[in-house]
């Protein structure tokens, strides 16, 4: 199956990264609501949406950014790379991503970007703690074309947790009310 995978993100890796993304992001939200229980009748069209943003912007987006930043770097040492990708990679699919997550809360655009204003710097002061050290493991013992399907898989992990955990908080309160 690795093999079959690889050959498709040499063949076709937008395809591939867009697919791996829309299948991960779902399978997050499936995964975090059932470990939370929470009884959402919303969860499947949730998955769905989070998959819709994985292969339409996640995994393009994912997919583009880091080629340029391989174009602008190529051949140079891999602290260049990992400063380019946390100062300026990260915080774009982070700012895109809550944008969306805005969105699919039922939030318009000005309200989905107060989302971005309000929770990017928490979210970046996650990401700033974890990619570097994942980051410095791809860009030393992987092939870029496997780049972006690493961090969406570890993304992934780390994303249900954190989804999983939020779920579990507002099933809390929502008990105490």
């Amino acid at each position: 199956m690795l093999q079959a995978y690889s050959k498709s993100l040499q063949e076709r890796p937008l395809l591939t990264k867009a697919s791996t993304a829309a299948l991960l992001n779902g399978l997050q939200e499936l995964i975090a609501s059932k470990i939370a229980q929470t009884g959402d009748p919303q969860t499947a069209i949730k998955s769905l949406k989070m998959a819709l943003y994985g292969f339409f912007v996640s995994g393009p987006m994912g997919h583009t950014l880091f080629a340029v930043m391989e174009h602008l770097f190529a051949n140079q040492h891999w602290l260049l790379k990992l400063l380019f990708s946390n100062l300026v990679i990260t915080p774009i699919q982070n700012a895109v991503y809550l944008f969306f997550l805005g969105l699919f809360a039922g939030a318009n655009t000005k309200n989905a970007l107060q989302v971005v204003k309000t929770r990017l710097l928490g979210v970046m002061k996650i990401s700033w703690v974890i990619s570097p050290a994942v980051q410095i493991f791809a860009f030393k013992n992987l092939e870029q074309q496997y780049w972006v399907p690493f961090f969406n898989f570890v993304a992934f992990v780390f994303g249900t947790a954190i989804n999983t955990r939020t779920k579990l908080e507002a099933k809390k309160k929502s008990v105490k009310k």
